[in-house]
């Protein structure tokens, strides 16, 4: 076990990429094994010392960042096992969960096989993955993180293990869930609150007959520490076709995506080979383009919004993909001349740089500033997205704040970052991201689609599930944190009703 206590050596500790300050901590734990980890968390607990757990930083909602206490940091947990291949073609790889989302799909497709969901930050550790329920561009084809997860090593404030797997616990029809711990099984009873049934990472997860494994998988490090994880392979994704297409209308490129995502569905249906059947559909804005003018100067001038798009196709179905999508952009007023193509790697990587290029200028501003940004995460039924995004252009040009927005428009799923340099309209944007996060919740949405509410969304979750529903979420949490040290303050605050 490796402990820090240096100033110097323990302030990379205490950030992440939501810029939110002010975190502090005087001692920094590294267990080797989750034998080290159980003595650290059953020795905090025995001493009410708060223990927040710290992945690789990447994230943007405060969740690692500790205010007081202690840090695990999960980094030497990073063994990558084999891979076990499955009868179904699949496979199934063990990783700790300090091991990138990098390394899982760079060993995925050395071995034939594909990794698929798709993280921005492909520098991040699986295990907070897993605890945010991430997502990624990807998700509109492959889903979430939670689609991938088939087992679970957890770590207890108690100090004792669990393993578990997908498939052999469910919640029983009164809604209660047991854990088969050694010491002797646990009942939970599981909230009464209903979520959306749309992409979420917004509180614990909550459906009639659940799999025990779903409860820890978004539960950002509030009910127990993840040190190891089986996940899902799919078959190598082949040649993918992929580009940029840009509008001279924001208007029109919604209206597109519309049109892809019904194109998609009915190909899906018909299972037509070489029609359109959208991977990834990613949105930019005009303040968006006009970031990243900066970096591409072949951006057309004319454009006010664009779409990312890819597909997966192979030899046989390229040529027929790319006339259909080609008469896609016809069909909306694109010309061929304002889209960007290619089905090489090569140009998979430029137009995946470009898209992740947009999250790291932002961050640039961010640190520039010295203000943390406001960033959505909301996501809609797909039947009132055009309402929502229509809500998002009047309340943040109504802000008088620098913004953009971006992101994953074919799951009704798009973020807007507010970009304040001072106090006065920090506290602006955060008013303007409450009107947003209600106008969600009024229209069927979620607060958190992937990023999850950790420290500086509790005030959204509340919107949404109500006081009562965040009281359940609290006292689900005492079940399995007696001590109440884990995660202070992620999800909801330390003083909630119910942990005092």
């Amino acid at each position: 076990m490796i402990i820090k206590t240096d100033p110097q050596l323990i302030q990379s500790y205490l950030e992440d990429e939501s810029g939110l300050r002010g975190g502090f901590s005087t001692k920094i734990f590294i267990p080797e094994d989750e034998y080290e980890a159980a003595e650290i968390l059953r020795d905090c607990a025995a001493r009410g010392i708060p223990l927040t757990v710290s992945g690789g930083g990447t994230g943007v909602t405060g969740g690692r960042v500790p205010f007081g206490g202690a840090v695990l940091s999960v980094e030497r947990l990073n063994k990558l096992g084999a891979i076990r291949e499955l009868k179904d073609g699949g496979a199934v790889i063990t990783a700790g969960a300090g091991v990138s989302v990098k390394d899982i799909k760079d060993a995925a497709r050395a071995a034939g096989f594909t990794y698929a969901p798709d993280p921005t930050e492909t520098s991040s550790f699986i295990g907070g993955n897993i605890s945010t329920n991430a997502s990624g561009s990807r998700g509109l084809k492959f889903g979430p993180t939670r689609n991938y997860v088939e087992r679970l090593k957890l770590v207890f404030t108690s100090g004792e293990t669990l393993e578990v797997r997908r498939g052999e616990v469910f919640a029983d029809r009164k809604g209660v869930l047991e854990l088969p711990f050694k010491a002797g099984p646990l009942a939970l009873e599981l909230p009464s609150y209903k979520l959306p049934s749309i992409k979420n990472a917004a509180g614990y997860y909550n459906r009639a007959g659940m799999d025990l494994i779903d409860l820890f998988i978004g539960q950002e490090g509030t009910l127990a520490l993840i040190t190891e994880a089986d996940l899902r392979l799919t078959p190598r994704i082949g040649k993918v076709l992929s580009g940029i297409a840009f509008f001279p209308e924001e208007s029109k490129s919604w209206e597109f995506v519309f049109d892809i995502k019904r194109v998609s569905a009915e190909s899906g249906k018909l299972n037509v080979q070489g029609g359109i059947d959208a991977m990834s559909l990613e949105y930019f804005d005009s303040g968006a383009l006009e970031l990243l003018r900066q970096d591409y100067g072949d951006i057309p001038s004319s454009a006010r919004a664009a779409i990312f798009f890819e597909q997966a196709v192979d030899g046989d179905t390229a040529d027929r993909a790319i006339d259909a999508w080609a008469r896609a952009f016809e069909k909306h007023g694109v010309s061929f001349d304002s889209v960007w193509f290619g089905t090489t790697e090569r140009e998979e990587k430029l137009f995946r740089e470009f898209r992740h290029r947009l999250p790291e200028k932002v961050n640039e501003i961010v640190r520039r500033n010295k203000f943390p940004k406001t960033g959505t995460d909301l996501a809609v039924p797909d039947t009132n997205f055009l309402e929502m995004i229509k809500y998002y252009e009047e309340e943040l040009r109504r802000s008088g704040i620098r913004y953009l927005v971006f992101g994953h428009i074919g799951e009704s799923h798009i973020h807007a970052n507010l970009l304040p340099d001072n106090e006065r309209d920090y506290a602006g944007s955060r008013n303007t991201y409450l009107k947003l996060a209600t106008k969600a919740v009024s229209l069927g949405g979620t607060v958190s689609a992937e990023h999850g509410i950790g420290k500086l969304k509790h005030l959204f979750l509340e919107k949404m599930l109500g006081p009562g529903g965040v009281s359940e979420l609290a006292s689900l949490k005492k079940s399995l944190d007696p001590s109440l040290i884990l995660g202070q303050n992620n999800i909801f605050p330390k003083d909630t009703h119910g942990l005092r």
